[in-house]
C-alpha cells in the first residue's frame, strides 16, 4: 500500500539510485498515471504534450544548459515539480521556428 503517491516512484528497494533523475534508467512500470481501472484518462495526452513541448524547445535551442551544479529541488503534491529550472542558451546558435 502506498501512502504517499509523490514518493511512490522513488522506492529505493525498486529503483537503483532512486533519488536521482536519470532519463536513461532501466525502464520499469511506474504508477505516475495509476494502473488498471484507475488509469488516468489524460495519460496519453499528457505524455504527448510533454514530448511535443520538449522536442520543440530542444529543436529551437540546441545548446540549452542547466545553470546550476545542484539538482533542482522537486516538491509539491500532487504535481511534483521544481520551483525553477534556470537555464542558459546562446541565441546566436538557436534555430529559427
Amino acid at each position: 500500500m502506498i501512502v504517499e503517491a509523490g514518493s511512490a516512484n522513488r522506492d529505493e528497494q525498486r529503483w537503483e539510485r532512486s533519488e536521482e533523475f536519470d532519463i536513461f534508467r532501466k525502464h520499469l512500470p511506474h504508477i505516475s498515471f495509476a494502473a488498471g481501472e484507475h488509469t488516468c484518462l489524460g495519460l496519453h495526452l499528457a505524455r504527448l504534450e510533454t514530448r511535443v513541448a520538449l522536442e520543440c524547445l530542444l529543436r529551437r535551442l540546441s545548446n540549452v544548459n542547466l545553470m546550476t551544479e545542484d539538482d533542482p529541488h522537486i516538491h509539491g503534491q500532487p504535481f511534483r515539480s521544481p520551483t525553477a529550472l534556470p537555464v542558459t542558451f546562446d541565441p546566436k546558435q538557436s534555430h529559427p521556428k
